[in-house]
């Protein structure tokens, strides 16, 4: 990958540099135990940015409450987080491919926290869109940045696992953000809990800033005699986004992703709350489940994806599995509690296949755009996640205040009152797009071309 570790620790005088330069310089490799250290530390971050980021799910009528918004101007703040963190995507894979990991995870450890503190004591819409930008800004380094670290000490052919591994660790963030968050928010109120979440980032940026190194020397003699190393930062996301198959498994990516952007980030809680007649403890623990079909799904669909050489099939599998879930959540009181479970089970556990697309990028670039191609796929990821829980929650504006479904003039429901007034059949309307866009993804994936045989191959032959 381009320019990543290229400068190694330069001489020093002092034996504490000696020390760390032995310790952390050339004479590390791949394939060691400190590659799991180094993976780890930064997964931690994503982690606790994925905590950080399902917050507003579990307090969403206690926002409503303090902003005094109508859900469609108050997810509209909310979803800050995604258009700054989708943005940023286009240039986080090349200042990663230009300087390494260690500073910028760092640094955006200390910002996802302090987002935390803010975020804790806004009391209006322009305070939680700061902080939601804030904790967008800073999360937009926290995936890449881990599978960056992962590509540099890890081998080649682990890469569909690693990134599998990787995104459960992701799901444990988001699980403690759902009922044990609850049952915080009831003990203590939501403020301080937010606040005190603050403080695990603060701790976790000063072991990233300490425990990672900088560059392995030897990066700059294996990509030295690469032709496209220096290439710029702009001039590599120009490069990736001007291919359509980049564009196809970014849309494939964000709907496979749908359930934990839309659902478990935004508006599931509520929903199985208003549609299906939940407490919120139960809501929140169906959430969960959601969440451990990702946890167990991921890893093992790494591991298909890479032992069968192929990305496509597990990628249709999970399409038409997720669809399926996706379509019957529409009536969560249909089956039971215990069938919604199951549902929420069986949906995470295929649409985890999201994980594949993340290989296929990288796989369709060179090996020195890799980190630009995940970060461009996880642009168009959350680009899409950003527009659909805007699109929601206009769509469910307009079904409480407008005339269209009651056929007559709805009396003025104050902002404040509009999300509890909410019908399921309301809900339901607007979430329905979800299922029909599984079927766009479904075409698409089959249109892409199969990079896992070639990868596959290639390794073999390298090896």
């Amino acid at each position: 990958m381009r320019g990543a570790w290229t400068e190694g620790f330069s001489a020093s005088d002092t034996p504490g540099r000696d020390f760390m330069m032995a310790h952390f310089g050339s004479g590390l490799t791949r394939g060691h135990w400190y590659g799991w250290l180094f993976w780890g530390l930064a997964a931690l971050f994503f982690l606790y940015e994925q905590f950080v980021w399902v917050m507003p799910n579990v307090i969403l009528d206690d926002l409503t409450r303090v902003a005094a918004a109508s859900p469609v101007k108050l997810v509209s703040a909310l979803s800050v987080y995604l258009w700054v963190y989708a943005s940023l995507q286009l240039i986080v894979g090349g200042l990663f491919d230009r300087f390494g990991t260690k500073f910028i995870l760092c640094g955006a450890t200390a910002l996802c926290a302090l987002s935390c503190l803010l975020f804790g004591t806004a009391d209006d819409l322009l305070g939680i869109s700061v902080a939601r930008g804030l904790s967008g800004f800073a999360s937009a380094f926290a995936f890449v940045g881990t599978i960056y670290v992962a590509t540099v000490w890890f081998a080649p052919s682990r890469l569909a696992l690693i990134v599998g591994i990787t995104t459960s660790v992701g799901m444990l963030g988001q699980m403690f953000g759902q009922t044990p968050l609850v049952a915080a928010v009831e003990g203590f109120g939501w403020r301080e809990v937010v606040i005190v979440c603050s403080w695990p980032g603060f701790a976790l940026a000063l072991l990233i800033l300490f425990v990672i190194p900088r560059r392995p020397s030897w990066f700059k003699d294996r990509f030295a005699k690469k032709t496209d190393l220096n290439i710029g930062i702009f001039q590599g996301v120009v490069q990736v986004l001007s291919r359509w198959q980049i564009w196809a498994i970014g849309v494939v990516c964000g709907v496979l992703y749908l359930p934990l952007s839309v659902l478990a980030a935004m508006w599931g809680n509520t929903f199985m709350e208003k549609a299906g007649g939940y407490s919120p403890e139960q809501a929140s623990f169906a959430t969960i489940i959601l969440g451990v079909g990702w946890l167990i799904g991921c890893p093992l669909v790494g591991i298909v994806s890479d032992l069968t050489g192929s990305r496509r099939i597990p990628l249709l599998v999970g399409i038409f599995g997720g669809g399926m879930a996706m379509l019957l959540l529409l009536w969560p009181s249909l089956l039971g509690y215990g069938g919604l479970l199951g549902v929420m089970f069986v949906g995470g556990l295929f649409t985890s296949a999201e994980v594949i697309c993340f290989a296929v990028a990288m796989e369709l670039l060179p090996e020195s755009l890799r980190g630009t191609a995940a970060a461009c796929c996880n642009f168009i990821t959350m680009m899409f996640a950003a527009a659909l829980q805007v699109s929601i929650g206009w769509i469910l504006t307009e079904q409480i205040v407008g005339p269209v479904r009651h056929h007559v003039k709805v009396p003025h429901i104050p902002p404040i009152e509009q999300l509890s007034s909410a019908t399921p059949d309301e809900f339901r309307w607007a979430l329905a797009i979800i299922p029909g866009l599984f079927l766009v993804a479904f075409v698409l994936c089959l249109l892409l071309p199969e990079t896992g045989k070639r990868t596959a191959t290639t390794n073999a032959e390298e090896g």
